[in-house]
């Protein structure tokens, strides 16, 4: 009770000393914008074996933003923080990390530094920072070309005192879910972090695999440390401390976080699983005990969280499977390697998703669906319609992704969209922006040659203004060489969408 309250307890972290205890909580009248404000980071100390009652933390790390603690240098006066901060403790209009120096029992105004390239549209996706200040790992939502979903678990390392761009850790980890507040022990070479992927015990569970080298992209098969850390609940921002961990949890609270600290009384088997390295199976190795699996789970809407009437094409190497449902739906489907699953419904725009199948020892998966509505203004980026550098030509893997945009204006007549143009930054602006005309132009001309009407279609460019990704690298260009459209006009027969 000292540390928690009826408020939201988060990403709880333990000094050097394992004497203090700082932590984020969101909400709280006490905070700097009281209930409003996303989070500020609060503290308590340990007397006597027991926790003093929390208090918001002494000087200017705190303001109207989401506030968290990253990690502690080895000597306990370096704190590293998540965010940037402008000179007076406000929110900074840039984002990265930030280091505060103890002085006293309060801490400075935090030091920005940059990660180059680094963007997450999300508030409090967690992250940690190693004591000698080498490793920063992270989730966030941001990077759409390098992106497996939601919220993907990137990596940063710190060389000669410079970060560098963040590398997002692989399909090992990463899901079309939510890979949340990933903690690395750099001893162990473990990886913790939270996913709300499906099979697991509640709505985020926590999760554990190792490196097995330096490349930061072949990890164990990621584990799900089972009841003694995960229930029906949120389990978040798993920490490792001597002799147990910490996390937060929503179990047998009031429905937000809780700071649980917990005696490890796992087995050595049991804590530490024997490594097993991920790699590609062969389809026919998946013929194992059983030759068939079942799927279910939910389709919502994106923006009110309804459930919708869909239509669920699943696709694996051979015999599509269609299926209707009615929000919730289970069905059982051969065994495969993957299936692509191409979600559709009145209203929605069409959205295909990739779903790993496990081979046979679980017997079932969960996997729910959100779609988009229809609306005016929304954006689709058609990410794998992509083209030739300095050229309006397509490249093969286009004309897919490109039919389904056919299916969807055949399948709503009463849309009408914008297709806008995108180039890298190579060559010269005005041949940039002539040459995103000619993109537009050329997927308009793919779409009439299907059936749809040019009327329907306006064609825009924007050259290299409005990149996705870093003109650096060769793919980060590709990224940016792309066309998406907007819904420009949309008469939906349903008098409940009109609404």
């Amino acid at each position: 009770a000292q540390l928690n309250s009826v408020y939201d307890e988060q990403c709880p972290v333990l000094n050097s000393t394992y004497e203090e205890i700082y932590f984020t909580v969101a909400n709280h009248p006490s905070n700097t914008s009281g209930k409003r404000d996303l989070g500020d980071i609060w503290y308590s100390k340990k007397v006597g074996g027991s926790w003093r009652v929390a208090q918001p933390v002494k000087g200017l790390i705190n303001n109207p933003g989401y506030n968290a603690v990253l990690g502690f240098s080895d000597d306990g006066n370096e704190m590293f923080l998540y965010g940037h901060y402008n000179t007076h403790g406000d929110v900074a209009s840039s984002q990265g990390i930030s280091v505060s120096k103890r002085i006293g029992d309060t801490w400075s105004l935090p030091r920005n530094e940059t990660v180059p390239y680094f963007l997450n549209k999300r508030d409090g996706s967690g992250g940690h920072i190693t004591t000698d200040k080498s490793i920063f790992v992270f989730s966030a939502e941001g990077r759409a070309y390098d992106s497996f979903g939601n919220e993907d678990v990137y990596v940063c390392f710190n060389k000669v005192g410079v970060w560098t761009e963040p590398l997002n850790l692989g399909s090992s980890i990463n899901t079309s879910h939510q890979e949340l507040a990933p903690f690395y022990n750099q001893e162990t070479k473990q990886l913790y972090f939270s996913s709300n992927k499906p099979g697991g015990l509640g709505s985020a569970d926590v999760y554990m695999c190792e490196r097995m080298d330096d490349t930061w992209q072949r990890w164990s098969q990621p584990k799900n440390l089972g009841t003694n850390v995960n229930s029906d609940g949120r389990e978040l921002f798993y920490r490792t401390v001597p002799n147990g961990f910490l996390l937060t949890s929503t179990r047998n609270s009031d429905g937000y976080g809780d700071i649980r600290e917990v005696e490890d009384k796992l087995s050595a088997s049991d804590s530490m699983p024997k490594a097993e390295v991920v790699t590609p199976i062969a389809e026919q190795e998946l013929l194992t005990e059983i030759d068939s699996f079942t799927i279910s789970g939910v389709v919502t809407s994106l923006v009110s969280g309804e459930e919708i009437d869909a239509r669920l094409l699943f696709t694996p190497s051979s015999n599509p499977s269609l299926i209707a449902v009615k929000g919730r739906y289970s069905t059982t489907l051969p065994i495969s390697l993957k299936y692509m699953v191409n979600i559709s419904a009145s209203g929605y725009i069409t959205s295909e998703e990739e779903i790993s199948v496990p081979s046979g020892s679980l017997g079932s998966i969960r996997a729910n669906f959100t779609l988009q509505p229809i609306l005016i203004g929304v954006s689709v980026n058609l990410k794998h319609v992509l083209f030739k550098q300095s050229s309006a030509e397509l490249l093969p893997e286009s004309y897919e992704e490109l039919d389904r945009v056919v299916a969807f204006l055949r399948d709503n007549p009463s849309v009408d969209i914008e297709l806008a143009g995108h180039t890298d930054n190579s060559g010269k602006t005005k041949l940039n922006q002539q040459l995103s005309i000619m993109r537009a132009d050329r997927v308009k001309y793919y779409l009439v040659s299907k059936g749809v009407e040019g009327a329907r279609i306006k064609g825009v460019g924007y050259g290299g203004k409005r990149p996705l990704a870093s003109n650096k690298t060769e793919e980060g260009r590709m990224m940016n060489r792309r066309v998406e459209f907007k819904i420009l006009k949309y008469e939906p027969v349903n008098e409940n969408l009109k609404k």
